[in-house]
């Protein structure tokens, strides 16, 4: 081990709430990168142990106590980080994905990063980051400190990149940003609420996983973007009117019914150069809410959306419900899954829980790329919410926008979440 890393670190209270949320989750944020060649695996796995070092949070175990922290492990010299799964065509390719992005992940015992090369013609890169220890933003953080590494080596097989062992992981290099009159003032809007529907999911919580993903080309993508600018809403309002149009259909909202959605937002915001202090959880949240009007057109209901996120955009936007949620988790895990526990079978009793809009963000070609092969395509995955919850993911590259949705129960629910994926796309791409 380099010197100077610790053996032992704090769990943020946002790595706490976000180990408790795989209660409902599996809390796995993953990145698919489709190159034009094939990378070195050996120099890629040689790079994913250095991460470990230079990320040291990366190489820890999560050990759940009334006050639970992260351990180094003592093994990572021998972590099979990086595994090639040889495909003999498009249809075995796409198997091989899905038996990777459905696997699951226990920050206690598993690594907190693996990588996949799904080898055929060409390679996919497939990364995985376990959720207790990234949100979106620093999966990002970390998949270009992977690219970064690969590059370096194929410079200079010897690099070793300093360990990031004192850097900044909790909420507090953003809250001291504010003043207490501030803070308390955010909390107006920190509360989400109170679910008016849900998503109509059918058989067990824990049925078979699966992935549902939907692309938008370059010319569609830019086509909204300028349809969305003329209306003075951003792609994120776009594509939230479209998510909730396509919930009200699916769920069989009744007309005037308020509902709400979820949305996560990165606080990086606030920090200098929106630049954490290292790869960590960094996130609030955002409830705007609309009620639900027949026939009405895609445009006004873009217009609805962009009022209603508007007191969110303008007034400390995450910072109130990250508030919450630190508050939520300082009795302990432990304590808090008992009351989390208590509210999902309340939700699963009702049928009602509020779907989750993550805007995962863009994926930057200049930082995603691997020297020798290049990324022709790249999304991220968002997390897999079980039953009553559901998320739907969004995410750019190059110009091209990636819908995606990981499910419980695929048999059941297949059907429906393909539907809702579809009025999505119709709607982004129409604009009726």
């Amino acid at each position: 081990m380099p010197e100077g890393i610790p053996e032992r670190f704090d769990a943020a209270l946002m790595d706490q709430a976000e180990y408790m949320d795989r209660i409902e989750s599996n809390q796995q944020i993953q990145c698919v990168m489709v190159l034009d060649g094939r990378i070195d695996d050996a120099r890629l796995a040689r790079a994913a142990r250095l991460t470990l070092d230079a990320e040291p949070i990366m190489g820890c175990r999560f050990v759940e106590r009334l006050r639970p922290y992260w351990r180094r492990r003592t093994d990572l010299d021998h972590l099979a980080l990086v595994s090639v799964a040889r495909c003999a065509d498009e249809d075995d390719l796409q198997a091989a994905l899905m038996e990777f992005l459905t696997a699951p992940g226990d920050p206690r015992h598993e690594p907190l990063v693996r990588v996949k090369v799904l080898r055929a013609a060409s390679d996919t890169v497939c990364v995985k980051v376990d959720h207790t220890a990234a949100d979106t933003g620093g999966t990002r953080d970390y998949l270009y400190l992977l690219c970064k590494t690969y590059n370096l080596l194929a410079v200079d097989p010897l690099c070793a990149p300093s360990p990031n062992s004192t850097g900044d992981r909790s909420l507090g290099q953003v809250l001291r940003h504010f003043s207490l009159l501030e803070k308390g003032r955010s909390l107006r809007h920190g509360v989400p609420p109170k679910p008016a529907w849900g998503f109509p999911w059918k058989g067990k919580a824990q049925g078979e996983l699966s992935f549902a993903v939907r692309g938008m080309t370059e010319e569609s993508f830019r086509g909204l973007k300028a349809w969305g600018r003329e209306r003075g809403a951003t792609i994120n309002d776009c594509i939230l009117a479209a998510y909730y149009r396509a919930f009200f259909e699916i769920s069989s909202t009744a007309p005037g019914t308020r509902c709400g959605i979820l949305v996560p937002i990165d606080l990086r915001r606030y920090l200098p150069d929106e630049t954490a202090g290292a790869v960590c959880n960094l996130s609030g949240q955002l409830y705007p809410v609309i009620s639900m009007v027949p026939r009405e057109s895609f445009a006004a209901t873009v217009g609805r959306v962009r009022d209603a996120m508007a007191p969110f955009k303008a007034d400390m936007p995450g910072i109130g419900a990250a508030i919450g949620v630190a508050a939520l988790v300082s009795p302990g895990v432990r304590v808090a899954s008992m009351f989390y526990r208590r509210m999902i079978a309340a939700a699963l009793r009702s049928g009602k829980c509020n779907p989750y809009l993550s805007n995962m963000g863009r994926l930057s070609p200049e930082k995603l790329n691997l020297t020798g092969a290049h990324v022709k395509d790249a999304y991220l995955v968002s997390p897999l919410m079980r039953p009553p919850g559901f998320l739907l993911g969004a995410s750019s590259f190059l110009d091209r926008l990636t819908l995606t949705v990981g499910y419980a129960g695929s048999g059941q629910n297949r059907q429906t979440v393909e539907r809702l994926l579809d009025r999505v796309g119709s709607d982004l791409l129409l604009r009726e």
